[in-house]
């Protein structure tokens, strides 16, 4: 029997049957007019939506939603307090965004969430700006103003193993793992520490101009000690050296080869070193490492006084790397290094004032390092004494090995003789007694200014001898 239907129900349930199943048909109006009409499957379902709109209609207010749910109180509650601190976005949508986030930190870094941005904030500048590698060593090397070429060579090419892998890397994505990975294949510890004296010097650059936050070489392990000892000439070897600088290009290196060996300037120094800082007790040292800085004086021993006065100087000479390479075939010498005359002179000066203060400040440098590179590696005092004997003298008496006498090395009779050789004989038979070629000689003699016979002199001569005969 069906329930009597109230006055006060605006809303009925009305069972709607077809073939295959019966639905139940919610319907009426509300006190606007707005007509309702929605089908259930269930009645249960009906008599709820009936229930709901019959409470709307009597509060005058629209509270929630009836839905079926698996939440428990706890978790509605949560739910509810999660949408009010999500301020209209979709809470699913927030969730999946965190996760994912979560995700790749863990992945790439080992982080959690909260540890990257933790980093971000002690460490994130805003006016960074974020460069690959490739145009920041090209910035870099632009930037390196007033250095050596030498040293300018060497920022590019030390430089160039950063861009080996992917020169789009960005220059603040280098870690001290890359680092290691670029270092790794030098074993020599000089060259290791060459190279990561470099590669910080970059990074300080990339730092300072916001490229980057931290230079990743500041927190690589300690480095490699370099234990190899330094290498110099010996007193023979040396001989040699100087006998060849006299005989080359008509002793034009002379002067420049005995101010490394008997001063000990390094090379950068000598490249800058001119003619006016050459006192007549001193040498005043202005260049090389001490750029920008104070200057230093360096007393003339009287060995080099004798070899500045019969070969003055005036200036490294041009084409300085090729001649140095001529003498250092001259010399023999099984090892060889580019500051290997600096280094022959500091230890012959260590032996001969046995005190390390004074060297030290003489050649610019720490005693600390005249302890640790440069103590007892000469034991024969007699080989010092002569070593500081070397003069121009002592020199002319030197002979060359015969597997070395090249043109270069020639020694040439003297001027006087030249002069009568070239009027005895042709310059092609000449050239075959004194083991030169005849170009050699004419060069030879027009620096000397020694005529040479007119072209015909000596067919002119052939066929005077031919006439008397």
């Amino acid at each position: 029997m069906a329930r009597a239907k109230k006055e006060n129900e605006r809303f009925q349930i009305k069972p709607v049957r077809n073939k295959k199943s019966t639905t139940f048909l919610v319907t009426g109006y509300k006190k606007d007019t707005t007509r309702v009409r929605e089908k259930f499957k269930l009645k249960d379902d009906a008599i709820e939506f009936r229930a709901q709109l019959q409470r709307e209609e009597e509060a005058g207010e629209h509270h929630y939603n009836l839905e079926r749910t698996t939440l428990s109180a706890e978790q509605l509650r949560d739910a509810e307090n999660a949408i009010h601190l999500a301020k209209g976005n979709s809470l699913s949508r927030l969730v999946a965004h965190y996760l994912t986030l979560e995700k790749r930190i863990d992945h790439k870094h080992g982080l959690s969430l909260d540890a990257a941005i933790s980093f971000t904030e002690s460490h994130y500048r805003h006016e960074i700006e974020e460069l690959s590698i490739m145009m920041a060593r090209q910035r870099f090397l632009d930037n390196q103003r007033g250095i050596e070429q030498s040293t300018h060579k060497h920022y590019a090419n030390m430089t160039k193993l950063l861009i080996k892998d992917d020169p789009n890397k960005p220059v603040h994505r280098f870690s001290v793992a890359d680092i290691q990975r670029v270092l790794s294949p030098y074993k020599n510890a000089n060259t290791h520490m060459t190279y990561r004296r470099g590669l910080s010097i970059f990074f300080n650059w990339s730092v300072r101009m916001h490229h980057c936050l931290e230079n990743p070489c500041l927190r690589l392990g300690k480095a490699p000690r370099v234990t190899t000892n330094i290498v110099i000439l010996s007193l023979e070897e040396t001989e040699r050296l100087l006998k060849a600088a006299t005989l080359l290009h008509n002793g034009i290196m002379v002067a420049s080869v005995a101010i490394l060996v008997f001063a000990g300037l390094r090379p950068s120094e000598l490249q800058e070193l001119e003619p006016k800082n050459i006192k007549s007790d001193r040498i005043r040292v202005t260049g090389g490492k001490l750029r920008r800085k104070l200057k230093r004086s360096v007393p003339l021993s009287p060995v080099l006084q004798e070899w500045l006065k019969a070969y003055p100087f005036k200036g490294q000479p041009d084409a300085w790397v090729y001649k140095m390479r001529k003498l250092k075939t001259a010399t023999q010498a099984t090892h060889w290094v580019s500051d290997i005359l600096r280094h022959t002179s500091i230890s012959f000066q260590l032996e001969r004032d046995q005190d390390e203060g004074k060297v030290a400040f003489n050649n610019g440098t720490s005693s600390q390092m005249i302890n640790q590179h440069y103590r007892d590696t000469i034991d024969d005092g007699k080989e010092v004494a002569s070593f500081w004997d070397l003069t121009p003298a002592k020199i002319s008496t030197v002979k060359l090995p015969e597997d070395i006498k090249q043109q270069d090395f020639k020694e040439w009779p003297t001027d006087a003789q030249l002069k009568k050789l070239v009027w005895q004989k042709p310059l092609s038979r000449l050239s075959l007694d004194l083991g030169v070629s005849d170009s050699a000689i004419r060069k030879r003699c027009k620096q000397h200014g020694i005529e040479l016979p007119k072209n015909g002199h000596w067919q002119r001569e052939f066929q005077r001898a031919k006439a008397k005969a």
